[in-house]
């Protein structure tokens, strides 16, 4: 696969999910290897299955909203405090971040003011 352009490092995915896992509590991926496919299994706590295309996502976002966005999909909702903390960034820098993010169509921003939280867009 390397060879050919499809990875950038030898394991480098692999060890992304691994951590992924670890910090959405979840257990650590599970392989079945098969002659011609391996499968890789993920066991989540979470009984609804949400679809996110993570290609497109990670080429529209920078680490900091990258991190949101997965915030979001586990706890539902960010506030631009919570962005502050998850990130270590400005007020300045998690408004206009989350408003990017907003803009782009991938959350829906909720209230006004201190009030504001940004969720997860549903598909019309």
């Amino acid at each position: 696969m390397f060879d050919v352009g499809f990875i950038e490092r030898y394991g480098a995915g692999i060890r992304m999910m691994q951590r992924l896992c670890r910090e959405w509590g979840n257990k650590a991926p599970r392989y079945e290897f098969h002659p011609i496919e391996t499968k890789i299994i993920f066991d989540s706590p979470i009984q609804e299955s949400t679809f996110i295309e993570i290609d497109d996502i990670s080429e529209q976002l920078n680490e900091r909203q990258r991190n949101a966005f997965f915030y979001v999909q586990r706890n539902g909702q960010i506030t631009r405090k919570e962005y502050i903390e998850i990130n270590q960034v400005s007020n300045t820098t998690a408004y206009e971040e989350l408003r990017d993010m907003a803009d782009k169509s991938l959350l829906a921003v909720k209230g006004k003011g201190r009030g504001t939280k940004y969720v997860q867009k549903m598909n019309d």
